[in-house]
């Protein structure tokens, strides 16, 4: 009788320590695309400031840009 009680338990334990994992897991991919992201957003911001200080400097910078 105690097993018929402790078996479903043990059953769903079983099935909560498994979606406990994969949600970590997808915390985790989740964390570090956020991260990509970030460094990407830097990125743009960095080449936008180059792309800048090129356009101003004249026609020779407008030259390097078309390069």
């Amino acid at each position: 009788m105690l097993k018929e009680l402790v078996e479903p338990l043990l059953q769903e334990n079983i099935i909560l320590k498994r979606a406990v994992g994969i949600q970590h897991e997808r915390q985790k991919e989740s964390e570090e695309r956020n991260q990509e992201l970030q460094h990407l957003k830097q990125m743009v911001t960095q080449y936008q400031e180059q792309f800048r200080t090129l356009e101003g400097k004249g026609p020779l910078g407008m030259f390097l840009v078309n390069r």
